[in-house]
């Protein structure tokens, strides 16, 4: 079961497109350093240091952090129990949920410039609204979608997917909210297995209803 929780990490932090980027504010970032001068010879090792600052907070006990990236046009607020997970590169910021017989659901934040794409309904396209069953994304040579639905729970911010897709032997249930910021193109992905997305669908909702689109 530990494989399988790496996995589903995994697979959510290597969806990412070559055309990606995003930045957290860099006045959070100076803010969040200074509490933690000890670190501060260390950046050049992340490749998202403010997520990794978050990791130390939250082990610390630090509850409902106040998260703004001003580059890719959004805030939200990090409860504790969504434990955030250090990242790439800053244009993927996220982390897992609670273990629910040993398997984390994960939940991603992916900014996408906008550059790359037409408009909104391309970018949504290509993440998943032109696919048929059994298609492979274009973002990936592995995957196959099983099944797409349009979701109404996330209409004030975007649209909004149900999706199951097949890797390997291994089917996987998906929440994809598509969003237009200021600056970029957001896929919010929280994946999760056949048994954990109904389970975990509230805790997604409620991380929603705090976001913002800047």
């Amino acid at each position: 079961m530990k494989k399988a929780s790496r996995i589903l990490i995994t697979i959510v932090f290597a969806l990412i497109g070559i055309n990606s980027f995003g930045q957290t504010d860099s006045t959070q970032v100076e803010k969040r350093a200074q509490k933690l001068d000890s670190l501060k010879a260390e950046n050049g090792k992340h490749g998202n240091l403010v997520a990794y600052l978050y990791e130390l907070e939250q082990i610390s006990g630090v509850d409902n952090i106040e998260h703004t990236d001003s580059i890719s046009g959004y805030s939200l607020i990090i409860p504790l129990w969504w434990k955030i997970r250090e990242t790439p590169n800053t244009s993927l910021f996220g982390g897992t949920f609670p273990a629910i017989d040993k398997i984390q659901n994960a939940l991603i934040f992916k900014a996408f410039n906008k550059s790359e794409y037409n408009n909104i309904k391309d970018f949504e396209n290509w993440v998943i609204a032109n696919y048929k069953l059994g298609d492979t994304p274009k973002w990936s040579n592995s995957h196959k979608v099983l099944l797409k639905k349009e979701l109404e729970e996330f209409n004030e911010i975007g649209k909004s997917y149900k999706v199951q897709l097949m890797w390997g032997s291994k089917l996987y249930h998906c929440c994809y909210i598509i969003v237009e910021t200021s600056n970029t193109y957001l896929w919010i992905d929280f994946t999760a297995t056949e048994q954990t997305y109904d389970l975990n669908f509230p805790k997604l909702k409620e991380i929603i209803a705090n976001y913002k689109t800047l």
